[in-house]
C-alpha cells in the first residue's frame, strides 16, 4: 500500500533518501503495518513525538491504511 510519510524539525534527518527536509516521502507498506513498525523502520530516536494520520491525532499502535499521510513531530514547546 502507498502511504505518505513527513518528518519534521529535528527528526527530518532521519528520512532515508538522506535529503531531508519535511517535505513527505512516499512508502510502499505491507496492509497492516503499523506507525511504530514505520518509526522502527526509520530508526527515529526513542523519544517522545506527537504523531497524525490525515491530520488527526494517531496512537503509534495504529494502522495505516492505502494513501495516508503520516505526519511525525518531536515534542515543541513554545511560549
Amino acid at each position: 500500500m502507498h502511504v505518505d510519510v513527513a518528518l519534521f524539525a529535528s527528526l527530518s534527518t532521519f528520512q532515508p533518501d538522506g535529503a531531508g527536509g519535511r517535505h513527505a516521502r512516499a512508502f510502499e507498506l505491507d496492509a497492516g503495518t503499523t506507525i511504530a513498525q514505520v518509526i522502527e523502520t526509520l530508526a527515529l530516536p526513542d523519544q517522545p513525538r506527537v504523531v497524525f494520520v490525515n491530520s488527526r491525532h494517531a496512537a503509534e499502535d495504529s494502522e495505516l491504511h492505502e494513501g495516508d499521510r503520516l505526519a511525525i513531530f518531536p515534542p515543541v514547546a513554545g511560549g
